[in-house]
């Protein structure tokens, strides 16, 4: 749509505009819920240059594999130039490296704390998401002929050969809104922590359904039923639902 700024002959582009935006929002979210909650900021911020590096590598690292690569060769398939993120791959890393934070707790009670505060950072980060999102072309949408739709706003824009496509973002982050005040609205009633994964589990339900809207590559294409075409994407997916299903169980034992 309108993929980058230009200022002072400099073109900055959305997309990398919106990770700035997303760590800022990240940061504030996290800050200002741990001091509320008497968590020590400290330990999260020591373990995010972590998260980050990996969620990027990985990102780019899948992109490299599922296009036939196995061992790089060069440092030049890490460049962020064109965005070119793998989705399995940034969950992956992010599903990992939650995992090792959330493990140095002892206390369940503890951990079901940190999950409401990653999440609100996620969803806060997913609400503003819409502004950027919308106008990149890193992920192109497939062709839409309705009302409410998205189009190419300069000429070197990658949605030029779709014409219209399907405003996704838009749709995710009002999800997001929703949800936030959802899960607000049951901690305030159940008065009780963890309750953060029910969002985790709903969210990767929307991706699952947002999928079939996304033009990308599909690796490991199975069709279930001659109804669904399922892909890496999906299986990952269901495996977060199952596992998010799993620990919300568990987190309801005291430890």
């Amino acid at each position: 749509m309108y993929p980058y700024l230009e200022i002072f002959w400099t073109k900055l582009y959305m997309t990398g505009i919106w990770i700035v935006v997303a760590c800022f929002v990240f940061l504030i979210t996290v800050y200002v819920l741990s001091k509320k909650y008497h968590q020590e900021f400290i330990k999260f911020f020591n373990w995010l240059p972590w998260l980050l590096i990996c969620i990027y590598l990985s990102g780019l690292y899948f992109t490299f594999f599922f296009d036939g690569g196995i061992i790089p060769t060069s440092f030049g398939i890490f460049s962020p130039y064109w965005y070119n993120f793998s989705l399995v791959g940034m969950l992956l890393a992010a599903f990992i490296l939650i995992l090792i934070f959330l493990s140095q707790f002892r206390r369940n009670e503890t951990k079901k704390i940190w999950i409401d505060i990653l999440f609100f950072w996620f969803v806060n980060a997913l609400i503003v998401l819409w502004v950027f999102l919308v106008l990149w072309d890193n992920f192109v949408w497939k062709t839409y002929n309705w009302a409410l739709h998205v189009t190419a706003l300069v000429p070197d824009s990658a949605l030029v050969k779709y014409w219209w496509v399907y405003p996704i973002w838009i749709f995710l982050s009002l999800w997001a809104l929703a949800i936030n005040l959802i899960i607000t609205i049951l901690k305030l009633i159940l008065k009780k922590s963890g309750v953060g994964l029910l969002w985790f589990i709903l969210l990767f339900i929307l991706l699952m359904v947002i999928l079939p809207f996304w033009n990308y590559p599909a690796h490991g294409v199975m069709s279930v039923f001659w109804m669904f075409t399922l892909d890496i994407n999906y299986y990952v997916l269901i495996f977060l639902i199952i596992f998010c299903l799993f620990s919300y169980k568990k987190l309801k034992k005291p430890c």
